[in-house]
């Protein structure tokens, strides 16, 4: 079959379930007991290509998806809406709801079809917030919480109102990014057209017009509901070449057919500059993240006191989080002005599993703050491992003094 001839429907399917079963398995996928993509609300935690990523380290998460952002728009840019016929789990779900009505069955068996599909989509949802076994361990023991069930309940109901009624209709009417692509259409932008040399030769057959999702034709010129699917092009080539012609419908490089040189300009130039930086940041950033998270103050519940050699204590809560996988040993020291000494009572070294997290408390031994000006002391986390240490400056107050102090 030569490329004039050559169907796009068999690698739009294998494309779409393709990337149904990725997102399908992806919440069962783990290494190192680490999911690949998993937002644990509870711990404020993201697992993300088996490594976590907490509450105060979201900034490079923010950083990627920004970075996905301009590649999307970057996509968009080059292919137009390619995303909606060949990608978008919306085209998909239509899809399948529409290979379901076909089929002769009876109503009850096609919507307990809907039914089935609608409640996986739901738990799927879930389980990217959740594991899958903890979840299936729960609802076997009728031990669910509100949420994820509620949360399972909500989606696929929306999910199988979408099979049912909604389905091209959220496409067609409702979907901005239609409205929002027309922005972003470049000169080479990828569309879909019957160039008017190529309309003498139509037979008016209404193929095309008959198979297109969202009841435009394509012979018309462009419209902003096309959403690049390329089931025109596949019913035109198959009536056409039956009279040994090849179609009339085609992707192009723009209205004006300016062939693949056209996609570099100015603006596709500017947004892959962009998401390129973005995501060698996020990279960057992600590989040099510090070993460990360090926090500490002045424990509130717990004053100073004097001891009986002239010095005195003061105790500080605090914890340490250990990014990495593997277990890491931890010293803390602390440290003020020249004439000082200063020294830690208690213990001072810890020892953290893979990902761990431990509260501390501690006292500074010190010599007794005279006042009423505060002693400035600054705390170092060291790792056994090596790479720098993490500091967090603070300040010791006369014992008497029973107000809590936070670092600065």
């Amino acid at each position: 079959m030569t490329s004039s001839h050559r169907r796009f429907g068999p690698w739009r399917r294998a494309f779409q379930w393709s990337l149904a079963a990725l997102l399908a398995a992806t919440p069962f996928l783990s290494t190192q007991d680490v999911a690949i993509l998993r937002l644990d609300i509870p711990a404020l935690t993201l697992e993300l290509a088996g490594h976590r990523f907490r509450i105060e380290e979201l900034y490079l998460v923010w950083l990627f998806i920004l970075s996905l952002i301009f590649l999307f728009l970057l996509t968009t840019l080059l292919l137009g809406r390619v995303w909606c016929g060949w990608a978008c789990p919306q085209t998909a779900l239509s899809d399948l709801g529409e290979w379901l009505y076909r089929r002769q069955w009876p109503q009850v068996i096609r919507h307990l079809g809907f039914l089935l599909v609608s409640l996986w989509s739901g738990a799927t949802f879930v389980w990217y917030f959740m594991a899958p076994a903890e979840y299936l361990t729960l609802l076997a023991g009728g031990q669910l919480g509100v949420w994820p069930l509620g949360t399972t309940v909500v989606i696929a109901s929306m999910v199988f109102i979408d099979l049912t009624m909604i389905r091209r209709l959220f496409c067609r009417d409702f979907c901005p990014y239609g409205r929002f692509q027309t922005i972003l259409l470049d000169r080479g932008t990828l569309t879909l057209q019957a160039k008017a040399e190529d309309l003498r030769r139509c037979i008016d057959c209404k193929s095309c017009l008959r198979v297109c999702p969202t009841g435009i034709d394509i012979r018309a010129g462009y419209q902003i509901e096309c959403i690049n699917c390329a089931r025109c092009i596949d019913a035109c080539r198959k009536v056409m070449a039956r009279r040994g012609e090849e179609g009339i419908i085609r992707y192009t490089f723009g209205q004006a057919d300016l062939g693949w040189t056209s996609i570099f300009s100015v603006k596709t130039l500017a947004l892959a500059l962009i998401a390129l930086t973005l995501g060698s940041a996020t990279l960057f950033l992600a590989s040099h993240r510090p070993t460990a998270s360090f926090k500490i103050g002045r424990a509130a519940q717990l004053p100073s006191r004097l001891t009986g050699n002239g010095r005195q204590q003061t105790f500080f809560n605090g914890s340490i989080a250990n990014r990495r996988e593997t277990q890491e040993e931890f010293t803390i020291t602390v440290s003020g002005s020249a004439e000082q000494t200063l020294s830690i009572k208690g213990p001072a070294t810890f020892t953290l599993a893979g990902n761990e997290k431990r509260d501390i408390t501690l006292a500074v031994d010190s010599p007794r703050i005279p006042g009423p000006a505060p002693m400035p002391i600054t705390f170092v986390l060291a790792t056994a491992a090596g790479g720098p240490p993490l500091t967090i400056a603070a300040y010791l107050t006369p014992a008497a003094d029973s107000g809590a102090n936070t670092p600065k």
